[in-house]
């Protein structure tokens, strides 16, 4: 991984010599990462991606460590204003 990537199709003395290992490390992986990150993007919108987010405060690992009481009145008052009542949001 340390052998010099030799450039086809260039001089060779006009361009800086790089490894095998910096070519799949930064060239080709961070394209891909790039690409992959637009597609995550682009499925789902903002709305999807903040209830995804504020949904977090409730998962139950390392003894609810993301609890968050915001993040829960929230998640109530944007997506489920409905399933609560007046006095059930100020309890929170």
């Amino acid at each position: 991984m340390d052998a010099c990537l030799s450039s086809m199709g260039r001089s060779r003395r006009k361009t800086k010599s790089i490894t095998v290992e910096h070519h799949y490390r930064v060239d080709i992986f961070t394209a891909i990462i790039d690409q992959q990150f637009q597609k995550l993007n682009n499925r789902f919108n903002e709305q999807t991606i903040e209830l995804l987010k504020l949904s977090t405060t409730l998962d139950p690992k390392n003894n609810y460590k993301l609890f968050s009481v915001k993040d829960i009145c929230l998640l109530v008052d944007k997506f489920n204003p409905e399933d609560f009542s007046y006095q059930e949001k100020k309890l929170i």
